[in-house]
């Protein structure tokens, strides 16, 4: 599927809880996790598409757990709601990193080395 086709799809598909887009190419193990708008304006730079599956906010947070649930919470702070990650430095110790509860800041953790 071309990346016209898929923009096609996702139109009919997306509701307005979908705020990002995981897709796949001919090699199913090698999957990417983007925001929707930004996929979308990538145009035919993404390449032929096999597959894609639109998540919600939460459904992106339960990957994230799902990579890593002992160094990954979510908190208030004030009126937010906040991720915090707990890593390790290169000389062992302990950082705390923290990201907004948005598919900004989901994707900001995600553009860190939370991702090796």
């Amino acid at each position: 599927m071309n990346h016209a086709e898929m923009k096609e799809i996702i139109g009919t598909r997306r509701q307005p809880a979908h705020r990002f887009i995981k897709w796949w190419g001919e090699d199913a193990a090698l999957i990417d996790y983007e925001l929707i708008d930004g996929f979308l304006a990538k145009g035919d730079k993404v390449g032929d598409l096999v597959g894609f599956e639109l998540l919600t906010l939460e459904e992106m947070w339960q990957v994230f757990i799902s990579l890593n649930p002992d160094r990954l919470s979510r908190e208030r702070e004030g009126d937010d709601e906040v991720i915090r990650w707990t890593w390790q430095n290169r000389q062992g110790r302990e950082q705390v990193s923290t990201f907004p509860f948005t598919p900004e800041g989901l994707m900001e953790l995600m553009e860190s080395d939370f991702i090796d």
